[in-house]
């Protein structure tokens, strides 16, 4: 965005985007065609499954404050045939859960040295981790290689995908990859808040038309990337179309970080390919 220019999304319309009753009018609707309905699944059946009285439900969906427990959430998730990125959104959205602990981006924390040489230890396979913003805390030598843009002070995977032109030339289907990735952004509005460095990347990311479309029109929640199989282009490798799966796992002594390796191997053509089938 050019200095002086007049930003089309300030914090209050994530607030607005990320608010519970577009999620659940947004569930509805999609359980309704799940069913084969001619519209949304009816507010009355997602009411019944609850055990609740209708102005109950109906103050429920309105964001109006009404008094409930997990397992009339957990009723409403059924009702809805919520996925676990969608149910934990409900849950992270009504009854909320603590801020994941902090941790430190210092590449020479003494306390991140055993996750380097776990990076180290991955080879030609490229291999980092980010904190909860996604910003990028350590990488190995064949991320570097394969990305060199992680190596740049700040790097965070969100900015750099959303907003860098080599993204879409390198991410192969990446209208694909934003779409996922604005459902992890959206998860993390849910858990967390707008007061966010990656809530703050969102906002500039929504000044480009084509992803505040994305955004405008979904309300797909994603948890993670784990397994997901994808195919890049790199300048390391020729530019040549190589075909990746990533591993995301969560240290048990660091729950803010992630750590992701991009691997390959014998059997890869039973995973279906971001970009080629709905969903993934």
């Amino acid at each position: 965005m050019n200095e002086g220019q007049v930003s089309r999304y300030d914090v209050s319309d994530l607030v607005a985007a990320s608010n519970l009753t577009r999620y659940l009018k947004s569930w509805r609707a999609a359980r309704g065609q799940e069913l084969g309905l001619n519209g949304p699944l009816p507010q009355a059946k997602v009411q019944q499954a609850s055990g609740k009285s209708d102005k109950w439900y109906r103050m429920f969906e309105s964001g109006l404050p009404v008094k409930y427990d997990a397992d009339v959430l957990q009723r409403i998730a059924d009702c809805l045939g919520l996925d676990h990125s969608e149910r934990m959104t409900l849950f992270l959205m009504t009854m909320g859960v603590p801020s994941p602990i902090g941790v430190t981006s210092h590449r020479d924390d003494p306390e991140l040295l055993p996750i380097s040489w776990v990076l180290d230890q991955q080879g030609r396979r490229p291999a980092y981790v980010s904190d909860e913003d996604w910003g990028i805390v350590a990488f190995n030598e064949a991320m570097g290689k394969w990305f060199p843009w992680v190596a740049e002070p700040n790097a965070n995977l969100m900015r750099w995908t959303l907003l860098h032109p080599d993204a879409r030339v390198q991410l192969e289907s990446w209208e694909k990859h934003c779409r996922v990735y604005l459902g992890m952004i959206r998860l993390e509005i849910a858990r967390r808040g707008t007061d966010t460095a990656i809530a703050r990347i969102l906002l500039a990311a929504l000044e480009d038309p084509l992803i505040s479309g994305f955004w405008e029109e979904e309300t797909t929640v994603v948890s993670n990337r784990d397994g997901h199989h994808f195919r890049v282009r790199v300048p390391y490798n020729d530019n040549k179309p190589t075909d990746v799966i990533s591993q995301v796992c969560t240290p048990a002594k660091f729950p803010g970080l992630r750590l992701v390796f991009l691997t390959w191997g014998d059997g890869m053509d039973d995973f279906e390919i971001l970009g080629t089938t709905e969903g993934q």
